[in-house]
């Protein structure tokens, strides 16, 4: 593991026992539930790839969908956090302490899930990693992708969903955990990818509140 890659895993080692504590609070359960739609789409027993697994709650609910579930990470921390959750509810995934980029089964996945993944990235690393993770999919296969959305609606909604998410973003800037950057629609890449949206997903604030977060349901085109 490079330097880089022992420095951003030590910081998420450090926000292992806090980390999916504070997205339930945040988003008063809209992560989960977003996470939650993402795997609804998966089939049982097909092959499935977590990016950025972090402690691991949407693994487990793939496992207990009946997916054959491999768990990336780069914090040593939130992965033993993931086999804890496996081991207590009797179930199994293949996890591995790595950089995606260096996950190199090309064509072998029948679904790629990046939950709050992406946004860690910088545009250009976002970009690199995006088409990096499709070409991890088998041709048909599924991209899920859940994260927060960007803004929309009125000036007042749009207005709450920068300042909301913005904030949430500073403090992670602040523990060393993501960049500062604008959020990202994804869906400019997938082209470059070879994916084609099915359908978006969104998840309000509370009920009836402002757009904060989304899950993108997309399928890797046969080449």
């Amino acid at each position: 593991m490079s330097e880089q890659d022992q420095r951003v895993g030590n910081n998420y080692d450090r926000a292992a026992w806090f980390y999916e504590i504070s997205a339930a609070v945040f988003s008063a359960g809209k992560i989960r539930a977003s996470k939650k739609y993402a795997v609804s789409r998966l089939n049982p027993g097909g092959r499935v790839l977590i990016l950025g697994v972090g402690s691991g709650e949407d693994a487990v609910m793939a496992a207990e969908r009946g997916a054959q579930v491999t768990c990336i990470d780069l914090s040593q921390k939130m992965l033993e956090q993931v086999s804890k959750k496996l081991a207590a509810t009797g179930l199994s995934a293949e996890v591995l302490c790595e950089n995606a980029f260096h996950h190199q089964r090309l064509g072998f996945y029948d679904a790629v899930c990046a939950p709050y993944f992406l946004n860690i990235f910088l545009r250009k690393d976002m970009e690199r990693m995006l088409l990096h993770a499709a070409s991890l999919l088998k041709p048909g296969g599924a991209f899920l992708i859940a994260d927060v959305a960007q803004a929309q609606g009125n000036i007042f909604e749009r207005a709450f969903n920068i300042f909301y998410l913005k904030l949430a973003m500073v403090s992670f800037w602040m523990l060393g955990l993501v960049p500062l950057h604008r959020n990202y629609d994804y869906r400019e890449v997938f082209p470059l990818a070879g994916l084609q949206v099915e359908h978006v997903r969104y998840f309000r604030f509370l009920r009836y509140g402002p757009v904060l977060f989304q899950t993108i349901v997309a399928r890797k085109l046969a080449s």
